[in-house]
């Protein structure tokens, strides 16, 4: 469940931040600029890592490496265009 109130350590504080900012960019113009292809890749990449995060217990360096493989081959694609 999400929180109501801002967290007091400051590393925590400064995640929750920058969530907050990352989803103003988004919702602002930077969405509407993304082609459908692009929306599709981001879209499964997010809902993966979601799910992932969402596993209690499941250690950040496992999901960093599975992700990395996951997402790879989408990068490459997008670095060649």
């Amino acid at each position: 469940m999400p929180r109501t109130a801002k967290p007091a350590d400051p590393t925590d504080r400064e995640i929750y931040e920058i969530h907050r900012r990352f989803i103003a960019v988004m919702e602002g113009e930077r969405l509407s600029s993304i082609s459908d292809e692009t929306k599709a890749h981001y879209l499964r990449v997010l809902r993966s890592l979601t799910e992932k995060l969402a596993v209690p217990g499941k250690p950040l360096s496992e999901i960093v490496g599975e992700m990395m493989s996951e997402a790879a081959p989408l990068l490459f694609q997008a670095m060649q265009r």
